[in-house]
């Protein structure tokens, strides 16, 4: 019994002692959260070791963002910060509109509110020698609260540390990173030491070190070339307005620029810019002696009070201004982020930005991983954020860095005249405020259009210069100024890298996906599993059987779909797979599930292919004995030459696809079919289901029965090809032929470029051949207009034969002539129209049923499958697809993002067809030979307009450029060696036929679309918050 009691009572006191540890330890956490000067730390628990997905060093606007962005993500996440008291800094004060798209996009944007008594900003004033102009952000599209917004940087921080600890993911602890872990060659975590001194370890799979501009970690992760062009020394104005109210002012002074803007309702920041590494002393008195005899007397009258003030009150602090290239050195384990790989002189305030943006493209590059624990595949993968983030940083960096120089007095006079033509130029206003600006805001941030408008203010320079009469003094000085200004940019963008800032579409890192099946979430194994094949039989005698998962499911089979999908051609059936893959339920109403029969649709080029990749399709052109094409060979008069892809920096099975066009609709339906998500049925639409405006659904017969049917979804897409007949009530169809493609197959024979496209500059129009298989080559004849000899009376053999055979090459003629006497010609209309959709609720246009062009260059399926890629992207944040209304305002945006590739492609090809034709004009006859010699020439002459062609690098100001080159080179050689009257008016016609094919059709596809997409309100649209998952209400 005295054995019992005592066992009892220690088994009591044992309780009681956990209860009273829990109790302390509580009380200690309490004390740690609640009784510290930063009352939001969380401190690590004694003994305990939970497991850790990223560590991130640094808790920074970056490295605070970051970490709450990831751990709403799901991610598990260790924040190590020096130093969690307030900071006190003179710059991250100015966050550009761009950056609070940024944070809006992020779910941060009420850290920069009234709670830390942020200000709006509104755009710039520019003063110089006692003229000032007022350059405002183009926000007039955006809504009301989108704008600049400034504050104390101390304050902005905190608040996102207070909104990053209160996740229970989060760790967010105080202590000095001392070393990174380092095992074979991959970083494991790091070693730090905690506040009180104490030397602890944390591993993760991923560490991402955004340490700030005097990190101590990058030298491991970067080869650093740190420039300080300036310093910045900083003064707080008290009880004064600026002169135009909710504005930065940038003053134009000697040596450099100085910078006012509010970082508080009662208080301005003024920013003096010294040159040099070096300062007068603040201790001595020697600062606040320069601040009034150099700076003061530059200072507009409204401020000059207030400015003095500020210095007498002493309280002046300054701080290094730094620069630094990003140079990452790849390290399984870990990344680097923010100012420690990363800086631009502050001038601009465009490094908030940089960051903000950086962390979105970051948190969109890990969302698909759900095991970060393979480092040298991660780390392979993650490769692609420092291309991918290249164009928006390197804009603004190498704005930051020309402006700070452009903006600093100089004794050379080309300098002073750049710097007086900036001031001119912006203040004319229109584009050449309101494009400079956009660039600035971080609304734009386009490196062509930086570098347009940089050469611009240059040009604008030089003619100020020349008139009213020039002189040699003053054409010298155009001379050194033009000289000037590319001493200026092209050092800058040298160090951005080029071929990253412009072309980043040809990185091989771009392209990057996620390596293997481990990698993905669950929701994505769907598209790695091994496939249920259901049985695809042809024609002759083979049809497409059912399968209970296959390609028919029963009507009564799973609940309702989400989406139905109208049509499975290329469009149709790579969108059911994409969607069924990301958990969507899909209804697909086909009208003819046996093989399709085309001439056309056979040739995929290889930005099509890299896109086919990324929907994990690309198995679809295995098995059907399809063809790699590594470019074209071109033809005219005789003569020949060959137009490789640009493809040295991509992976060797990157190429061209040619093939048979039906077998690779049907791999893709298979596949589609796989999915048990997915119903594929053979049936008619006949017409949309609407009801007050809003389409539920559509009605239509299936195969064998004439019983209507419906099928109900809160989302259909109409994707019925170019013979849509369900386009009329969705958009404004302008459909144009300009000519008919006449097919034939050549059977034995061998290309004269084997695994090329082959494309003869024929009269009246061109002929191309390509291989579709391994014995196969297709021939296609163009033939202008809507009518085509009588193939069944035979006018059409003896047109192939006497009109179009002489002009075919040796190596293909006899081959040819074969085709012909087989009698299996083939006749189809080309079409082109623009899109013009009308934004329906409920539904939703793709493919050709709303976007057409020539066929000429092979581009219709590359534009259909980059389209697929930005709606599989618009969807994926969507649980609910309920709210018609909302839906379709925020699928607008969709017919905005596809612009810039899809209206590349389209102009090529409606403006390449028009070359390529033969004309009597003489004007026509030029630039088509122009044409083909600009061609011959190689290098940039040859790559770069492949590079659009292919679709590698589709962008509208390349397209611009180099097809105006093409003009020029014919001019130039229309008026060499001696220009005669004739000659320069052929070559003015020339130049006005050229804009003549290309405008129209930039006209019909939208020009600010085109060129502009970011001024488009629709691109902004973020998901309606109702509609959002719970993991993705963050993107209101």
């Amino acid at each position: 019994m005295v054995s019992y009691e005592y066992v009892l009572g220690g088994v009591l006191a044992s309780l009681l002692a956990s209860v009273f540890i829990m109790i302390i330890n509580s009380a200690r956490k309490v004390e740690g959260v609640e009784k510290s000067r930063n009352g939001f730390v969380r401190m690590p628990e004694n003994g305990e070791e939970k497991g850790t997905d990223v560590v991130i060093v640094g808790a920074g606007v970056a490295g605070a963002a970051l970490a709450y962005t990831l751990a709403k993500e799901g991610r598990r996440v260790h924040v190590i910060e020096r130093e969690l008291s307030e900071p006190d800094r003179i710059v991250g004060e100015l966050l550009q509109p761009g950056g609070y798209l940024k944070l809006i996009e992020l779910g941060l944007e009420d850290c920069a509110n009234e709670s830390i008594d942020a200000q709006k900003v509104f755009g710039y004033a520019l003063y110089k020698d006692g003229k000032d102009t007022k350059l405002s952000y183009p926000l007039e599209k955006y809504s009301s609260d989108i704008a600049g917004r400034s504050f104390h940087n101390g304050r902005f921080i905190q608040r996102m540390r207070e909104k990053a600890a209160t996740l229970s993911n989060v760790k967010l602890e105080q202590g000095t990173v001392t070393t990174l872990i380092e095992e074979k060659g991959t970083i494991k975590g790091v070693i730090y030491k905690n506040k009180s001194g104490e030397e602890f370890r944390t591993y993760a799979p991923l560490t991402i070190v955004c340490d700030g501009c005097f990190s101590n970690r990058r030298k491991n992760l970067s080869a650093p070339k740190v420039e300080s062009p300036s310093c910045f020394v900083g003064l707080v104005l008290e009880n004064c307005d600026l002169p135009h109210a909710n504005h930065g002012h940038v003053i134009l002074g000697d040596p450099s620029p100085v910078l006012f803007y509010p970082i508080s309702s009662t208080e301005i920041r003024c920013l003096v810019d010294i040159p040099g590494t070096k300062v007068p002393s603040v201790a001595n008195g020697e600062m606040a002696k320069y601040l009034k005899t150099v700076v003061a007397p530059q200072i507009p009258p409204q401020l000059y009070n207030s400015f003095i003030a500020a210095i007498d009150k002493g309280n002046i602090r300054s701080m290094q201004n730094k620069s630094m290239a990003a140079n990452p050195l790849l390290t399984p384990g870990a990344l680097l982020l923010g100012d420690s790989f990363n800086m631009r002189h502050p001038l601009t305030g465009g490094g908030m930005t940089v960051a903000l943006s950086d962390i979105v493209l970051l948190r969109d590059l890990l969302r698909p991983l759900h095991d970060l624990n393979d480092a040298s595949a991660l780390s392979h993968y993650l490769e692609s954020f420092y291309t991918l983030r290249k164009p928006v940083s390197s804009t603004i960096n190498t704005l930051a860095g020309a402006l700070y120089k452009v903006f600093c007095a100089s004794p050379d006079p080309a300098r002073q005249e750049m710097r007086e033509a900036c001031f001119g130029y912006l203040s004319l206003g229109g584009i050449c405020s309101y494009g400079p600006v956009s660039l600035l805001s971080g609304l734009n941030p386009r490196p062509l259009h930086l570098f347009l408008h940089f050469f611009a203010v240059a040009i604008y320079g030089v003619g100020r210069l020349m008139l009213p009469f020039p002189s040699p003094q003053r054409t010298w000085l155009g001379i050194r100024l033009i000289l000037s200004a590319s001493g200026i940019i092209f050092p800058i963008i040298k160090g951005e890298g080029v071929r990253q800032m412009f072309f980043p579409t040809t990185v091989p890192a771009y392209y990057r996906a996620p390596a293997d099946l481990f990698f993905c979430s669950g929701e994505n194994k769907l598209g790695k599993r091994k496939n249920v094949i259901a049985s695809v039989k042809t024609q002759n005698g083979k049809l497409l059987k059912s399968y209970g998962n296959g390609m028919c499911l029963p009507a009564e089979i799973g609940t309702s779909p989400d989406i139905v999908i109208v049509g499975a051609g290329v469009v149709g059936s790579a969108l059911a797979y994409t969607l069924g893959k990301d958990g969507r339920r899909v209804h697909v109403i086909e009208r003819d599930l046996t093989e399709p029969d085309r001439i056309v649709g056979e040739l995929l080029q290889p930005g099509g292919y890299l896109s086919l990749i990324e929907l994990g399709l690309e198995d679809c052109v295995n098995e059907i004995d399809a063809q790699r094409v590594f470019g074209y060979a071109l033809y005219k008069d005789g003569k020949s030459t060959k137009l490789p892809y640009p493809l040295e920096d991509f992976h060797p099975d990157v190429a061209g696809r040619s093939f048979h066009h039906g077998r690779f609709i049907q791999r893709m339906r298979e596949k589609a079919a796989s999915l048990p998500n997915v119903r594929l049925e053979q049936g008619t639409v006949t017409s949309l289901l609407e009801e007050k405006g809003t389409v539920k659904g559509v009605q239509y017969k299936s195969k064998g029965s004439d019983q209507e049917l419906t099928a109900h979804a809160p989302l259909t897409i109409v994707c019925d090809g170019c013979y849509s007949n369900l386009r009329r009530s969705l958009c404004n169809a302008k459909v144009d032929i300009p000519s008919c493609f006449v097919g034939l197959v050549l059977e034995n024979c061998q290309l004269p470029y084997a695994n090329h496209g082959h494309v003869i500059l024929a009269d009246p129009s061109p002929i191309l051949f390509y291989p579709i298989s391994s014995t196969e080559i297709r021939c296609l004849v163009d033939v202008p207009g809507q009518k085509v000899p009588s193939i069944s009376a035979g006018d059409m053999a003896h047109y192939l034969k006497t009109k179009v055979a002489p002009q075919v090459p040796l190596e293909l003629h006899a081959a040819f002539l074969a085709a012909i006497d087989n009698g299996n010609i083939k006749s189809m209309p080309n079409r082109s129209m623009p899109a013009a959709p009308h934004p329906t609720p409920g539904a939703f246009l793709m493919g050709d049923a709303v976007n057409m062009r020539h066929p000429l260059t092979g581009g219709g399926m590359t534009v259909a499958l980059a389209d697929i890629v930005v709606v599989r992207d618009l969807l994926k944040p969507l649980n609910n697809l309920n709210d018609a209304s909302a839906l379709c305002k925020y699928l607008e945006s969709f017919y905005t993002l596809r612009k810039p590739v899809s209206s590349t492609i389209n102009t090529l090809a409606g403006a390449l067809y028009k070359v390529f034709c033969a004309s009597p004009d003489p004007a026509r006859k030029e630039m088509r030979e122009a044409c083909f010699d600009y061609l011959s020439l190689g290098g940039i002459f040859s790559n770069g307009p492949l590079a659009l062609l292919s679709g590698l690098n589709p962008h509208p100001l390349s397209l611009i450029l180099h097809f105006f080159a093409v003009a020029i080179y014919a001019v130039g050689r229309l008026l060499l060696p001696f220009p005669s009257p004739k000659r320069m008016w052929i070559g003015t016609r020339l130049i006005m036929g050229a804009s003549g094919i290309i405008f129209p059709i930039i006209s019909a596809e939208g020009v600010r679309q085109m060129f502009f997409p970011v001024m488009v309100p629709s691109y902004h649209r973020t998901p309606p918050v109702h509609l959002n998952d719970v993991d993705n209400k963050i993107l209101r």
